[in-house]
């Protein structure tokens, strides 16, 4: 039942996040359909998550003013607190390669190497049309 919740939740939140994109074209000449949408699920040691959750709360602040960031959070599944999921949108594929390219993203991925219990598991989506 609570994980029903959590894939409910996460689902909510990307029809709110994606709500802006239910036109094929925006005002500014861009298509929604260009945008990439990434979620990450991270599943920390149990015994590391004091250590990991401030690191992921740091990537969340440094990310979010990143070039071509639209929006960047970070969730957590209750009540299993080592697992957590970072949602991002990004305006297109190239804003997404820049910033897994940049130096803090390089230092957090190395860094959370040591607390993860799991594979770093980045998934990339886009934009299916409209539903």
């Amino acid at each position: 039942m609570v994980k029903h919740r959590l894939v409910l939740a996460l689902v909510l939140l990307a029809c709110l996040i994606a709500v802006p994109a239910l036109a094929d074209d925006r005002h500014d000449g861009r298509s929604d359909r260009d945008r990439v949408i990434v979620i990450t699920h991270l599943d920390i040691i149990p015994t590391f998550v004091d250590q990991a959750q401030p690191l992921i709360e740091q990537f969340v602040v440094d990310s979010r003013s990143d070039p071509g960031v639209e929006a960047f959070i970070v969730v957590s599944w209750t009540p299993t607190t080592n697992h957590f999921q970072l949602i991002e949108v990004y305006r297109n594929q190239r804003a997404f390669d820049a910033h897994i390219s940049l130096a803090h993203t390089i230092d957090f991925r190395t860094k959370l190497q040591a607390f993860i219990g799991a594979p770093y598991d980045e998934r990339l989506y886009e934009a299916a049309g409209r539903f």
